[in-house]
């Protein structure tokens, strides 16, 4: 099965959003929030595969996830005929000390931090039910103390749940180089676990000075991520469902746009055989 092939929506990408190459599209809930901002941002183009990728479900928190903020996201979703709704395997809040951090930060990798996280990825579910809800792998430069590795706590997770798994190959590149694990053996682990996957690609810089890889969705992918791309799609042929490139600062030009969505759907064909 070939994938959707697409971008993650900025206003700088919108001029090539009709290139034949793409078939799918996905559009940040806060970048989006209300049905006339979110038909802008789509225009009069017609997409395979839209997703909506939302920023504040924290579902790695103690608590339940908020339920007007929820509301609004299948809301939205439902009436923008989105196939698919994501999020992070995070948390962006402490309920209990009243504070939003800004950023998402890494779960604790424990039996409890599981069970709790599985309960708020189902609630999740069942209320965005029937749109399937991917889970993204984020980028940390930091980990906290936990009795498993990240691997076995997603592998848990996904056959707990059965979400889907939004892969993001950069996020896992990253971390594998911080924190010194093999990204390959990380993802031959986990797909197996996953029924359906996304994937995010796209790059950053590694910081001499730091002597840390930075997921900053500001440079072309690195030929590393290409690499783990064409494996992950090996590895997870007949449940990738939605391949999109993110970037964030540093735009290209329309020919650097689609270079690289181009080298993405070759890379997918060539995989899967279909041309």
């Amino acid at each position: 099965m070939l994938p959707a092939i697409g971008y993650a929506v900025r206003k700088e990408n919108r001029t090539i959003l009709s290139d034949p190459a793409l078939n799918a599209v996905e559009i940040t809930f806060e970048h989006a929030d209300v049905p006339l901002r979110m038909a802008r941002f789509l225009g009069d183009d017609e997409f395979d595969y839209v997703s909506v990728h939302a920023l504040k479900l924290s579902v790695g928190s103690p608590d339940r996830p908020g339920l007007r903020y929820l509301d609004a996201l299948k809301r939205i979703s439902l009436e923008n005929q989105a196939t698919a709704v994501s999020d992070h395997l995070g948390f962006t809040r402490d309920k209990e000390q009243g504070v939003e951090i800004g950023h998402f930060a890494p779960v604790p990798l424990s039996a409890a931090a599981l069970d709790a996280t599985s309960r708020n990825v189902e609630f999740v579910q069942n209320y965005l039910a029937p749109m399937p809800f991917y889970l993204e792998t984020i980028a940390y430069l930091f980990q906290l103390e936990g009795t498993m590795s990240e691997a076995e706590f997603l592998t848990q997770l996904l056959k707990r749940t059965g979400c889907g798994w939004l892969l993001d190959v950069t996020n896992v590149y990253a971390n594998a180089r911080n924190f010194g694990f093999d990204a390959y053996a990380f993802i031959d682990q986990v797909l197996p676990a996953a029924d359906r996957v996304q994937m995010h690609l796209a790059g950053g810089y590694f910081d001499e000075e730091e002597g840390l890889y930075f997921d900053t969705h500001s440079q072309p992918v690195p030929e590393d991520v290409w690499s783990l791309y064409h494996f992950a799609l090996e590895r997870g042929r007949g449940k990738i469902d939605a391949v999109f490139i993110e970037r964030d600062a540093e735009f290209p030009d329309d020919s650097g746009w689609r270079s690289e969505l181009h080298r993405m759907r070759r890379i997918a064909e060539e995989v899967t055989g279909k041309g």
